[in-house]
């Protein structure tokens, strides 16, 4: 793709001419050799047919032979005498000759193989053992009619073929052969082939199961005795296998054979004989027509393509002209011309582009101006988008939106503007920020929603401008004095979604009609400033609510604090009391029975062991609610009380350590210190299996820390914390809560695979939170 991209259009076209070419001719010669495989094919077909035909021909001249053959030798099975056999003989030539098949002898060969008869009576065949011929040995053995190949007469050394069928003598038993030797030279067996014509070159041949040629018909070479064909092995091979085949002769000679010319086979064998037909034809006489063809479409192939190419050449130089043209008209206007027009007069698709290039031409002069209209509009929304993007708190809305004011202002070329805000529960506008507009105190300043222009813009959040302000019917007397001098006037609601929050509006001394695009401009600038607002005033309404709730879980914690005391004084003071009473009074009536009454003293035992039980009980819950050790001897003795009673108590082993200066903090944040590690002793003890526990106390100058690690198991803190089915109350949530209030930091770490929790509280100690501390502790 580099490569073709560094090219000129003509030099692609060229090469895009020259690849259509060569794809073009691939192609054509495909479907050209594709046509003249396929007149191959079928020729070879209509051989191979003929060659069938032929077979089948030859097949019912050699079974109506052996037919007639195995006639002759059960009349000599019936009668065995010499007469009875030459009778048979002579009706058997006379037979044979109606088939053009001339006899050369007629033997008859008795069991063993031996002559013991022939036609001609030389007495040099009388028992001559006949064994050796392939086909006697293979009927001796099978006992069915065979016809072998070409095998030399014994006597004279005549090229004859043996038809070969058993004797069986009916009187004695005895089974012989009767074997007709039959002159191929002589015989006309190939005669019916003869009227079959291949051209000038065609003949057939008919070889036996040795490759040795039977018989051959004209115009093929002469044939001399026990020629071997050119293809005797492969043929040998197809006979054996039953195989017909058709093909072209080319290299498959045997090596030592001389090839005069390349032929077209075809080649059937016979069912009949272990022979075949083999008809060929001269490649060049064969395949005259298919030569033909390819010629006519090489010439026909180059003629189109001498065409094309003159034709593809002309539209080329044309096309790359014009398109030369319009490269020049689109380098013009890249370059910034968009002036200058394209022209076109022709029709064509070359035409249709460059009278795209004018429309788009003109169009982008169009959209140049609306752009750079449009760059503009957004450059000036993006900078306000900037002054109001940083705005935290409502404290800097008067400085931002006063920045904004002046930056409009510059946008639309005017000296004098406003941004009034809506009083909802008041009903009234208030000025935000005044740039000259009116001449009161922009601070002071407010009017209420009558017939004015800001109050018509407000009540129907429609944008409203006037060219003279002065001659304007809907400007309301009762609106502030504004600055005199003053003509045109635009009024753009503040709108957050279906709210009205405020309007902008921008005056000018000179008489003037806001565009579409200027109304547009002040439009984006007015939602600016109305989500500036609504967000300053959400940020304080979330700390306004974040401060309440914080005061709120203070007091809570705080109540829950001097609750809990009330609790265990009351349960000190009157409910241990008068447990302790009990168990004393029912130690003094145990006392007053007398020696015998066992089953009453036993009754008043238990109740006193309820009683002791009871009081012990009450006793926990009092420093559960509220130990006297955190009131009275500080943080690290009630946290060591907590880490023996629940931990320790548990079989887990504690380790407790104190750095820094040791003192007392204020109560509030010994109470907060408390609750947070008693939350978590209750969780190790409850849920964390641990067998190892640490719990550290770290006084600094300005803050303590307090850290409790475990080797138990982990959990995941988020999913904990998050989980809206754990109940919040003394939770990891309330412990995050009473250190956030107490002006600290909790951090909690814990691995749900290695397991393992370790909890860090730090809490500050400035005199300003212990003091707010102090204060909520004692607070009710």
């Amino acid at each position: 793709m580099t490569f073709l991209g560094k090219l000129s259009l003509g030099k692609k076209i060229s090469l895009l001419l020259v690849l259509g070419l060569v794809l073009g001719i691939s192609v054509f010669s495909f479907l050209g050799m594709r046509a003249v495989n396929q007149a191959t094919e079928v020729m070879l077909e209509d051989r191979l047919t003929t060659a069938h035909l032929v077979a089948g021909y030859l097949d019912e001249t050699l079974e109506r032979a052996l037919t007639e053959l195995g006639s002759a030798a059960r009349s000599i099975g019936g009668d065995g005498s010499p007469a009875a056999i030459a009778a048979a003989a002579q009706n058997l030539a006379a037979t044979y000759s109606r088939l053009s098949i001339e006899i050369n002898n007629v033997y008859v060969v008795d069991a063993g193989g031996r002559v013991s008869w022939s036609q001609t009576g030389l007495p040099a065949l009388s028992g001559r053992n006949f064994t050796f011929y392939p086909g006697v040995s293979r009927v001796t053995e099978s006992g069915t009619a065979y016809i072998s190949g070409l095998v030399s007469e014994p006597i004279t050394r005549t090229p004859v073929v043996l038809l070969t069928s058993p004797v069986k003598d009916r009187a004695a038993g005895a089974s012989g052969m009767l074997v007709i030797a039959v002159d191929v030279g002589r015989s006309s067996i190939g005669g019916f082939i003869r009227p079959i014509q291949l051209g000038q070159t065609g003949y057939v041949e008919i070889v036996d199961q040795n490759g040795i040629v039977v018989a051959r018909t004209e115009p093929g070479p002469t044939l001399s005795p026990f020629e071997k064909s050119d293809h005797s092995g492969r043929f040998a091979d197809l006979i054996a296998a039953g195989q017909p085949t058709r093909g072209l002769c080319h290299t498959c000679h045997e090596p030592v054979q001389r090839v005069e010319r390349d032929d077209v086979l075809a080649f059937v064998p016979l069912s009949q004989a272990s022979w075949g037909v083999i008809i060929r034809q001269s490649e060049a006489e064969a395949l005259a027509p298919v030569y033909e063809l390819r010629q006519s479409l090489i010439l026909v192939g180059a003629l189109l393509t001498a065409m094309a190419t003159f034709i593809v050449i002309i539209t080329t130089r044309d096309v790359i002209n014009r398109l030369k043209f319009l490269t020049v008209a689109s380098r013009r206007i890249a370059a910034g011309d968009l002036d200058s027009s394209v022209t076109a007069s022709e029709e064509d698709e070359v035409g249709m582009l460059a009278r795209a290039f004018e429309d788009m031409r003109s169009r982008l002069k169009t959209y140049t101006g609306e752009l750079e209209k449009r760059t503009r509009e957004l450059s000036h929304l993006l900078s306000v988008s900037e002054m109001l993007s940083h705005l935290p708190e409502l404290t800097d809305l008067d400085a931002a939106l006063g920045s904004v004011l002046d930056k409009t202002l510059a946008i639309m070329n005017e000296k004098v503007g406003a941004i009034l805000l809506l009083d909802e529960e008041r009903q009234v506008l208030y000025c935000q920020v005044n740039h000259g507009l009116y001449r009161k105190n922009s601070s002071h300043l407010t009017y209420k929603l009558d017939g004015g222009i800001s109050s018509q813009a407000v009540r129907t959040g429609e944008v409203i401008t006037t060219g003279d302000i002065s001659r304007d019917s809907r400007f309301s007397s009762s609106t502030p004095k504004m600055t005199e001098g003053l003509q045109a006037f635009i009024s753009v609601p503040l709108r957050s979604k279906e709210k009205i929050l405020g309007v902008l509006n921008i005056a000018s001394h000179d008489r003037r009609q806001f565009s579409p695009e200027d109304v547009k401009l002040l439009e984006g600038i007015a939602r600016q400033i109305t989500a500036a607002t609504e967000n300053a005033r959400l940020h304080r309404e979330v700390q306004q609510k974040e401060e309440i709730r914080g005061e709120l879980l203070e007091d809570m914690f705080s109540i829950q604090e001097e609750e809990r005391k009330r609790i265990a004084r009351e349960l000190h003071d009157e409910t241990s009391q008068v447990i302790a009473s009990l168990t004393a009074s029912l130690e003094a009536a145990t006392a007053m029975l007398p020696g015998d009454a066992e089953k009453p003293r036993a009754m008043l035992k238990k109740a006193q062991g309820l009683s002791i039980n009871i009081l012990d009980d009450v006793h926990k819950l009092i420093y559960d609610l509220r130990p006297s050790l955190l009131d009275d001897l500080g943080l690290e003795a009630a946290a060591r009380w907590l880490t023996e009673v629940n931990l320790e108590a548990a079989g887990i082993n504690v380790t407790f350590k104190t750095t820094g200066r040791q003192r007392r903090l204020a109560p509030g944040i010994e109470v907060t210190l408390f609750r947070v590690i008693q939350e978590a002793v209750n969780n190790i003890a409850r849920h964390s299996r641990a067998r190892n526990t640490s719990l550290s106390l770290q006084y600094r100058r300005n803050a303590i820390r307090v850290q409790v690690k475990d080797d138990g198991q982990g959990f995941d803190v988020e999913e904990a914390i998050s989980s809206r089915e754990r109940p919040r109350g003394l939770g990891l949530v309330g412990m995050k809560e009473r250190v956030a209030i107490a002006g600290g930091t909790l951090d909690i770490r814990s691995d749900p695979v290695k397991g393992g929790t370790e909890i860090i509280i730090e809490i500050p100690l400035n005199k300003e939170v212990a003091n707010a501390q102090d204060k909520s502790a004692h607070r009710g």
